[in-house]
Parts: C-alpha cells; structure tokens; sequence
C-alpha cells in the first residue's frame, strides 16, 4: 500500500505562468507550433486552453482539482507542524483531514461519503513528502528537550571546561547498550510478492547483555565493560573480546551502583586522572550513577561528572547519537557472517564479546 502512495507521476516541465505566455503569444499572431515549442508546452495543450475548453488553467480539460494550490501548499505545511511536534499525521488521518476541509469549505470532491476520507488516487497525487516510520518517543522526551535546558547544560559545560583547564583529550563521554547472541537478521532476498521470509537466528529470544563504552573528544577509547545475566563470572565469556575489557555478572543483566563502582575503577586505570589533572565525564542521570560511593570515588580521582538534562540523551548523548547505531549494526553484520558460515551452530553468550 505504501508503495501505490509514493509511485512516482510524470511531472510537466512547464508552469501555468509560461502557458499564459504562450496564449497571449499566439493571439499576438504567433504561430501554435512556434509559441509551443518556444514554451515547451504540448501543442493539443495550448490549443485547448485558447479555445477555453479548461476549467482551470493549467489542468486537464474537465478534471479540475479538489484544492487550489494555496490550500495543498497550506496542508502540506500543516503536516510538517504536526512532525516536528511528534504528533505527525499518518495516511489515513491525513485522508481524513482532506475529506472534512473540503466539507466544511463546501468544495466539490469525488470522495466517497460512506468512508469520510479522500481516496487513494487523491493521496498519491498530493503526497508531495515521503512516508516515514517514525521512532517511538515518550511524551517526558517530547516536552523534556527544551531550550532553557539544553543552553543550561552547555553553560555549566563551558564554565567546568574553562575553570579547570580541560582540554579535548581529557573530555570523556560514558553510555551503556544492550546487545544480545539473538540478532536481528538483516533483509534478504526474496521472490517478489512473497508474504513471510525467515532467516535462521540462534534462538526465540535473547537475554539481554550491558555493555559499557567510554570514548573521549578526541576518539581515544576506554576498553569496554561486559556485564552479563549470570550468577559467577568465567573468563570464557571474555574470549576474543577487545584487549583490556573486563566482564562481570549480576543477575538481570544490568548496571547497577556496585557495577558502576567497579566500571569506575576501570576507567581510572586507563585514563589515569588525578586532581592536577582533571578529567571530565559526560554521563546520564541514571540512579547508579549519583550514588554517594560514585561521587566520592570520582572526586577523589579528579573525575568531574556532568550529567545531561533528563529526557534529553536521545539527542545530546554523543555516544547515543552516533556511535551506538553504527556499532549495532556491523555487530548484527558479524553476527550474520557467523552463522552463515557455522552452519546448525548457535551463538551464544560466550561468542558477544569476541563481535563487539
């Protein structure tokens, strides 16, 4: 369905202002064939609308449309309103909205009263924008991104930077991800029109795996952190894992205060700060990471924590925003690779680490 609305329609190469021309040149006496073909307008065009057999310049002879094209201008720029708002208008609500503007304004239409909506043909021809799934965004989210926050946050950004003497190198960025030995498969091919393809992945359901990446301006990175759904810690979950990344288990899988600690501590081995020599760490404000052990333990260490705005890191986490995306992705490629060439073998927890 979604493809019928965005097929693509021959679009002409003239406007209604160069048809005009063409009129008043030919009854300037110039030839049809000579004003046509200086305007580049169809030569049964032009001839119709200088025998005033159109309705509406610029159309075809008895088909006129249901909107001027003020009115569709003004749609289409309601329907960009309504996206950036996050209350973006599907097909059918748009289909809708048509049908009763064009009631309430007492236009004629062809579309159908029993459904209350335009029809798909008129959809097709006036969607001028593309369709779009868009990504779910929680009502906090929408109102918390505000521009009162955001300039707050980058002011006590500058003023730390500043009163501290830190420079890019000593700037550091922390956020955790979610992976999993069940990957989602990517698209294949698959005979045309075919309703259900499948592709072999290891298991129903995965369990969900924390990983915990540091990276600072500069692109020098912290070995990561794995912190697995398990009771007891084995150095096999770590095999072909990047060089100097730990592991840890606790039971659901993810970060909690005494975990942040140990992850704390990690950090401080490689980045090496101290209170000469400061380090700033951007993080969110997830509870584990404001407890009274944190904040010592980064105070002691010269580790200055900033947290982002709450509802905000969707946008204003670096690492959320253009790290973690790409890295899903070339993981769910490995992943693939692994089981098209190990094939009737599963991945398991024991081969995550060795594929991020």
């Amino acid at each position: 369905m979604v493809r019928n609305y965005q097929r693509k329609t021959k679009q002409q190469a003239w406007s209604v202002d160069d048809l005009n021309t063409a009129v008043a040149a030919v009854r300037n006496n110039e030839s049809v064939r000579g004003a046509a073909k200086k305007f580049g307008i169809p030569r049964a065009t032009l001839q119709r609308h200088l025998k005033n057999t159109v309705q509406t310049p610029g159309k075809l002879g008895r088909f006129r449309p249901v909107f001027d094209s003020v009115f569709e201008q003004e749609l289409t720029q309601h329907c960009l309103e309504m996206q950036k708002r996050f209350y973006g208008l599907s097909v059918k609500q748009c289909r809708k909205l048509a049908f009763d503007l064009a009631e309430k304004n007492q236009l004629r239409h062809p579309f159908p009263p029993s459904e209350k909506m335009a029809g798909v043909d008129w959809m097709s021809r006036f969607l001028k924008l593309t369709l779009r799934e868009p990504e779910p965004t929680s009502l906090s989210r929408a109102t918390g991104l505000n521009r009162v926050k955001v300039n707050s946050f980058f002011a006590l950004l500058k003023d730390e930077v500043e009163k501290n003497h830190i420079m890019p190198d000593r700037i550091y960025n922390m956020d955790e991800t979610g992976v999993s030995a069940v990957h989602d498969p990517r698209k294949i091919i698959a005979r045309k029109g075919q309703k259900q393809v499948g592709r072999i992945v290891s298991g129903e359901k995965g369990r969900n795996i924390t990983v915990v990446c540091s990276v600072s301006a500069v692109g020098s990175y912290v070995p990561p952190m794995f912190v697995f759904p398990r009771a007891r810690m084995t150095d096999r979950l770590l095999v072909n894992a990047p060089v100097g990344a730990v592991g840890c288990a606790q039971k659901s899988g993810w970060m909690d205060s005494n975990l942040f600690l140990r992850w704390l501590e990690h950090f401080i081995k490689f980045v090496k700060p101290s209170c000469n020599e400061p380090v700033l760490l951007l993080l969110d404000g997830h509870g584990s990471h404001k407890t009274l052990g944190a904040v010592e333990c980064a105070r002691g260490h010269g580790i200055i924590l900033l947290c982002f705005p709450p509802h905000c890191t969707h946008k204003m986490q670096p690492l959320d925003v253009s790290f973690f995306g790409p890295h899903k992705r070339y993981y769910k490629q490995e992943t693939d690779k692994w089981m098209t060439s190990h094939v009737s073998q599963r991945t398991s927890d024991y081969d995550v680490a060795g594929k991020v």
